[in-house]
């Protein structure tokens, strides 16, 4: 009997748009940001140097009042002789974050399927791979959504990102629920490997009107190859939605 259900966030609750289009308006706001910081390199050679950015292992822990996302920043600006202290390296992230957060919108149907399910007493849950975690707290929110989740869980929180199953412990913990008592969904062949890994019982959100491409992963950074598995390609075993409200016929 499934009598929790844990979310992913990106591309899941929140549906990717343009992120063509979300890349470079990020990058043009952080391009202007640096430049005011005494970045010398034009828009183009800023541009291939920002490649590298998301596909680098991730920074080594020493400033721990950093996120991950400013960690990596910090260390670019230094990689391009660009000195930044903390409090600016912060700016910038929840900066340009913002202006990638642009191109995402909040599923029409996240926030009905949510009330529903608690009113049918489903405990839910967020678990969530993202090295903002600031940002992430922001928008949820704004969104309303914080409320509806009895635990939020934050890869670049909790030390450890899925595929890593040891993710839900935290959230198992809080809820009091056992990982056959839950449900997970998301929108990526991790989501499923963790979850199937955890015990739970793993939902793939696959709508057919979203492209998903690299794009994607410029701050979600889901994937530790910077890149999307098609799941219909792992053979990993998961039950398939196209849409939220396909959820209910699932656990009911």
């Amino acid at each position: 009997m499934i009598h929790g259900v844990f979310f992913d966030l990106y591309g899941t609750l929140f549906v990717y748009g343009d992120m063509k289009k979300a890349w470079a308006d990020w990058l043009h706001q952080f391009y202007i940001l640096l430049h005011d910081l005494g970045l010398t390199l034009s828009e183009e050679e800023f541009s291939k140097e920002c490649e590298r950015l998301f596909w680098k292992a991730e920074p080594s822990p020493a400033k721990q009042n950093l996120t991950i996302f400013e960690k990596r920043i910090k260390s670019f600006c230094a990689s391009i002789e660009i000195v930044v202290s903390d409090e600016s390296v912060a700016s910038v992230a929840d900066l340009i974050a913002g202006k990638w957060q642009e191109s995402i919108e909040l599923d029409q149907d996240a926030v009905p399927v949510l009330k529903e399910l608690k009113e049918e007493g489903k405990i839910l849950g967020l678990v969530s791979n993202f090295d903002h975690p600031r940002h992430v707290r922001k928008y949820l929110s704004e969104y309303g959504l914080d409320h509806l989740f009895e635990t939020i869980i934050i890869s670049g929180e909790a030390g450890v990102k899925k595929p890593d199953p040891v993710i839900f412990r935290p959230a198992l913990s809080a809820t009091g629920l056992t990982s056959g008592e839950v449900a997970y969904v998301g929108d990526a062949d991790m989501d499923v490997e963790a979850a199937n890994a955890a015990g739970m019982m793993s939902i793939l959100i696959k709508r057919q009107d979203k492209n998903i491409d690299k794009y994607c992963l410029d701050i979600d950074n889901d994937s530790p190859n910077g890149k999307r598995t098609d799941i219909s390609q792992t053979g990993r075993q998961c039950e398939t939605i196209s849409s939220l409200r396909e959820l209910f016929h699932l656990i009911r």
